[in-house]
């Protein structure tokens, strides 16, 4: 089944299957995780980018793509960080979400904490 969904003016594609033994495969714009129905954890997952690095943002806020608690946090403030660099995870929906840096700077801000609970939109880390 492929699916449509519109998320702030933005558009992405969805397609779920079913495989053999309780596994669904969800493919989201190209990425790919697969589920295991008898387990509370996905088989397979990888690094979320999230680009919110434009001319509109000078501070170049990194914000939650989803709702979902903070899990782990692998900077600090002041840190000098690089493109592609682990910042935070963040897990929802059964899954653990990698939040990794899309271009170099140096942190100005980290606006969450451990265990925190987050909104789709919610500003995580700001940069200089």
């Amino acid at each position: 089944m492929t699916l449509k969904i519109t998320i702030k003016g933005k558009e992405y594609a969805v397609d779920i299957s079913e495989e053999h033994g309780g596994k669904t495969k969800v493919k989201l714009n190209g990425r790919e995780f697969i589920f295991d129905s008898n387990s509370k954890e996905t088989i397979t997952e990888g690094p979320l980018r999230i680009s919110d690095f434009d001319s509109k943002n000078p501070e170049k806020e990194i914000k939650a793509p989803l709702n979902g608690t903070i899990s782990e946090i692998f900077v600090k403030e002041k840190d000098e960080i690089k493109k592609g660099q682990k910042m935070l995870t963040l897990s929802a929906m059964k899954m653990e979400n990698e939040i990794v840096s899309e271009a170099n700077g140096k942190i100005k801000k980290i606006s969450v904490q451990k265990g925190q609970s987050v909104k789709e939109g919610d500003v995580l880390i700001s940069l200089l």
